[in-house]
């Protein structure tokens, strides 16, 4: 960017930074204790875990027969946390709680029969034939995410981090309830996808990844919809037995493309305090002043508004169904300014998504936006000349990022 005199401008540009996380539920009691004790919450991780480490959850004992495990009721954290690596927010809700009843769960997929090879390529209505057959049904889609996640709501049912070995050895692959051989096949699920957009074909939900697919598709929470008469020859699926569960995934919806939200500065220093890409902005932090500050950013060009509306209040920006960014610009001492730009985690709580830092530039830096364009805004210092405005797109699955072109 430059000034309106032509004179090159100071850019810094910091990288955009993706964490995902858990939370730790309460283990209410169980026929069967997992293998090893109990396992600890999985930590932050950046990455959907490629760091080696030294082995899988062991089974309790071999699988028997048409065994079935006892998944005690409790709380499971469903979905996942914004900005997680493989995340589709539009079909993966971001994290919540739900309370799910006890259920009991085949052990292995369907015969559930270490003899036996797992059934595969069949339509989801001959699964739940056969699980009718002996007095079972489907597993709900939330059934089958925490007897993968286990009582500590775990990313992924090796733990924090996908372990190719569980892939290469599903038997020998034990979730934290003893369950064996989640998400090394794609498996049916009794619940639906559902789509906000009215006329869309029914979807069934499925569940779990290939054993050689990349980590991040291994993740728990991790569900996509395919139509329920499809028989592809990687899915299979397995049985549950008791009551089924009501609770429904909290489907992604699509709001209003932005709207403006209150922030002050002091919370607008603590979160540029979490993270350390940021950290050195938080201070003497000072937010721009709505609507006279906009106007200044419109004034000092041709004036040619272009259709879009202006601001530098922080914004709410939902470019699709289940993707929430908090965007900010505000002023770091006397001369350094900046655009933000936060994943929405919960509703007082962000991660850092992406960041753009002017040295050298008093600002006052405002958005430019449409509500009928949802992948992108921008933001300038001065509207209308040239280098003095960037980019802010959304990049899918569930990235922003900042530039100046």
């Amino acid at each position: 960017m430059y000034d309106r005199h032509g004179r090159p401008r100071d850019r810094q540009r910091a990288e955009a930074r993706w964490v995902t996380g858990t939370a730790a539920a309460v283990l209410l009691g169980c026929s069967r204790a997992p293998a090893g004790g109990t396992v600890p919450s999985a930590s932050a991780v950046t990455s959907a875990a490629t760091t080696p480490s030294a082995s899988v959850r062991a089974p309790s004992q071999a699988p028997l027969a048409k065994e079935l495990v006892d998944i005690p009721g409790g709380t499971l954290i469903a979905g996942s946390r914004p900005g997680t690596t493989g995340r589709r927010p539009e079909v993966e809700p971001r994290a919540y709680e739900v309370e799910l009843g006890a259920f009991r769960i085949d052990r292995l997929p369907f015969p559930n029969d270490p003899a036996s090879p797992p059934l595969t390529g069949v339509p989801r209505a001959e699964a739940e034939r056969r699980c009718a057959e002996r007095g079972a049904r489907l597993c709900t889609e939330l059934e089958w995410e925490r007897a993968c996640k286990g009582p500590d709501n775990e990313v992924f049912v090796t733990g924090a981090r996908w372990e190719p070995d569980c892939g290469a050895s599903p038997r020998k692959c034990a979730s934290a309830f003893d369950v064996l051989a989640l998400t090394t096949q794609r498996e049916w699920t009794a619940s639906d996808v559902l789509s906000a957009q009215a006329g869309t074909p029914r979807r069934a939900s499925v569940r779990g990844a290939t054993g050689s697919a990349p980590a991040e598709e291994h993740r728990c929470a991790r569900r996509e919809g395919i139509d329920p008469t499809a028989s592809p020859a990687d899915l299979g699926f397995r049985c549950c037995q008791g009551a089924p569960n009501a609770a429904k995934v909290k489907e992604p919806t699509l709001g209003d493309t932005f709207a403006k939200v209150k922030l002050d500065t002091q919370r607008l220093e603590r979160l540029l305090a979490t993270d350390p890409i940021t950290a050195w902005l938080a201070h003497d932090v000072k937010l721009f002043r709505d609507p006279e500050a906009a106007r200044t950013v419109i004034a000092r060009g041709p004036g040619d508004e272009k259709g879009f509306s202006f601001t530098v209040a922080p914004l709410r920006w939902n470019p699709i169904a289940g993707s929430e960014y908090l965007l900010v610009s505000a002023r770091s001492g006397n001369d350094v300014s900046f655009v933000i730009a936060y994943h929405v985690v919960s509703e007082d709580d962000y991660a850092l998504a992406a960041s753009f830092v002017m040295k050298n530039e008093a600002g006052p830096v405002a958005f430019a936006y449409s509500g009928y364009i949802r992948p992108r805004l921008h933001f300038s210092t001065c509207w209308g000349c040239p280098g003095e405005t960037g980019k802010i797109l959304f990049r899918e699955p569930d990235t922003v990022a900042i530039l100046q072109p």
